[in-house]
């Protein structure tokens, strides 16, 4: 720290006065310091105040003036209580896979936010829960009882951001709720085999596989299955199944929820799904009625990403 941040308040120097910005700055020091040497939540010392009023320093409003806010959730996660507030804007929020699925599809598409943003969303393949990429907690997988006849999943992710969600509304999205972010089965990675002679199914192991967030499925394909063609990202050979397109789809009520443009929107269609039609955004003028569908999908990561000048480029190669 800048010790040209210190004022001295008496000639004793046994009182100093320090912004509100370098106390903070030093709080996440301290935290990041405590996560680097792994120091455990338990061995942190805890301190109650004989008087709430003085200390810990608080706002005007009695709010904590100096917080580390990864810190809180940490320490909240190791007493097996929910986490409340967002790691990125530090808003407190009752849905985090929801929410944190709006920054991440205003990230995907470079649409800024509303918001104070104090953490930005992850460059590649980001949990929902928190926004980051990398991390051993994040990885979540999914059970499925049979694969061939399409039964509910179940997640699992050691994510200290989780909240928990009822997967089949969630993955249909709604009016109210239109996002929906949730781990998928890659049928590339884990394809469904027909049945054997004589029989109508095909009996699998009930086994738990790494799944793919819906948001970055398009960044898992264009990395881990490079012979594919995908609509407005990549020419190829090979034509994405219509399972793997569908869940690299997003509506249109999805993506304006988020506030992304209408000329970033994705929307290629699928012959005969009418998912989209449940989540449309009704339209304003008899002209859009009639214009030719688009068929971008206007990211994948900033790895792989382009911006929308190379995205039409990639549409005119495909088509």
């Amino acid at each position: 720290m800048n010790s040209d941040e210190f004022c001295q308040v008496n000639g004793g120097q046994s009182t100093w006065q320090i912004s509100c910005e370098a106390l903070q700055a030093a709080c996440d020091l301290l935290w990041a310091k405590a996560v680097e040497i792994k120091v455990t939540e338990k061995t942190i010392t805890a301190v109650t105040p004989s008087d709430v009023k003085e200390f810990p320093y608080q706002l005007s409003d009695d709010t904590p003036a100096i917080l580390s806010v990864e810190a809180s959730n940490q320490l909240c996660a190791s007493e097996g209580k929910t986490i409340s507030i967002c790691p990125l804007c530090e808003t407190k929020v009752s849905n985090m896979r929801y929410h944190m699925g709006l920054h991440i599809l205003r990230a995907l598409n470079n649409v800024s936010e509303d918001i104070n943003i104090k953490q930005t969303v992850s460059d590649i393949s980001p949990c929902s829960f928190c926004g980051r990429s990398g991390h051993p907690d994040c990885g979540i997988t999914i059970t499925i009882k049979n694969m061939a006849t399409g039964n509910t999943p179940t997640w699992n992710t050691k994510c200290i951001y989780q909240h928990g969600f009822w997967y089949v509304f969630a993955e249909q999205g709604s009016k109210n709720k239109p996002i929906r972010n949730v781990p998928l089965k890659c049928e590339l990675c884990h394809p469904i085999l027909p049945p054997e002679p004589g029989k109508s199914l095909r009996r699998v192991a009930v086994v738990a596989i790494n799944a793919i967030w819906h948001y970055n499925m398009v960044e898992h394909i264009l990395n881990e299955h490079e012979e594919y063609f995908i609509p407005g990202c990549r020419a190829g050979s090979i034509p994405v199944p219509t399972g793997v397109l569908r869940a690299m789809q997003l509506t249109e009520l999805e993506q304006a929820s988020a506030n992304i443009p209408r000329e970033k929107w994705q929307s290629f269609s699928i012959p005969g799904d009418g998912h989209d039609k449940e989540n449309a955004v009704p339209s304003t003028s008899h002209a859009s009625k009639h214009s030719a569908p688009s068929t971008t999908v206007p990211w994948a990561s900033k790895k792989t990403r382009t911006n929308l000048a190379n995205v039409h480029a990639a549409v005119l190669l495909c088509t």
